[in-house]
């Protein structure tokens, strides 16, 4: 019975990854810590390896649709994937140390909760103020001095909390990238398949990820593409902008509630 459980968690995940790019880390870490008791460490290390496997089939499908400009997924790619990794590495590392891991904790949560109030801010300026966007986006060339910072930081939160595609990502690729909504969808699924599972490995070394529960979630996330693929073709991007805002609003409020425990 627990079993069909974890399919049918994973079937939900999995269509809200494919449609809204929105959870890997943003809600599939309030599920592990919230419906399977994982401390932060954990989730985050579970989150990631999950991520990595969800994204696989959801990347083929932004692949086919013609959603994923790969020039662009190359340029931002190369700048966080040494981020991603070495902050994934040295987590890892100092949560060894038993004087630090409350700290550790601590500051993950902070940093999650942080990465989605930044979010909210340049998803909600996309969809209310595009007017001031749309004029820029005849440019197709790639700034790279503007986007080296932001694209380092957007790293190292994926390599620090498993918070990625939707939270981090998919607006950075808004806002400084200038796609369309289906393109940054599909742009930042693809590209946070590669970061979630460079920073998978660095925690599965030290034994904090769940692997036979992350496979079974994703066994459940299978289920859902037909459906997915067959959203993204018929929903307009208002639409899938209004339901990755719910997502992500959704899960500021769950991890600032968990944040609040600590305090």
């Amino acid at each position: 019975m627990f079993l069909v459980a974890e399919l049918i968690v994973g079937a939900i995940l999995g269509l809200i990854i494919s449609l809204t790019g929105v959870g890997g880390g943003v809600v599939v870490l309030p599920v592990l810590t919230y419906f399977f008791g994982m401390d932060a460490l954990s989730a985050v290390a579970t989150a990631n390896f999950l991520s990595m496997l969800m994204k696989i089939s959801s990347s083929y499908i932004h692949f086919r649709l013609g959603n994923v400009p790969i020039k662009s997924a190359m340029v931002v790619l190369a700048i966080m994937i040494p981020a991603t990794a070495l902050t994934s590495y040295l987590v890892s590392y100092v949560s060894q140390l038993q004087s630090y891991q409350q700290q550790v904790e601590l500051g993950i949560n902070i940093l999650i909760v942080v990465a989605i109030i930044y979010s909210l801010f340049l998803l909600i300026y996309r969809i209310f103020f595009s007017f001031s966007i749309n004029q820029f986006e005849r440019n197709n060339t790639i700034d790279i001095k503007s986007l080296l910072l932001p694209a380092i930081s957007a790293g190292v939160v994926l390599g620090a909390t498993g918070v990625g595609g939707g939270v981090v990502v998919l607006p950075l690729l808004l806002r400084y990238l200038k796609l369309s909504i289906k393109q940054a969808i599909g742009t930042a699924i693809f590209i946070t398949t590669i970061l979630s599972g460079s920073s998978a490995i660095a925690y599965m070394r030290n034994g904090h990820t769940h692997i036979i529960l992350a496979l079974t979630l994703c066994i459940g996330s299978l289920m859902t593409i037909p459906l997915a693929k067959y959203l993204m073709l018929r929903l307009s991007d208002r639409v899938l902008q209004y339901l990755t805002l719910l997502f992500i609003l959704s899960s500021a409020i769950m991890m600032s509630i968990k944040l609040w425990h600590y305090f």
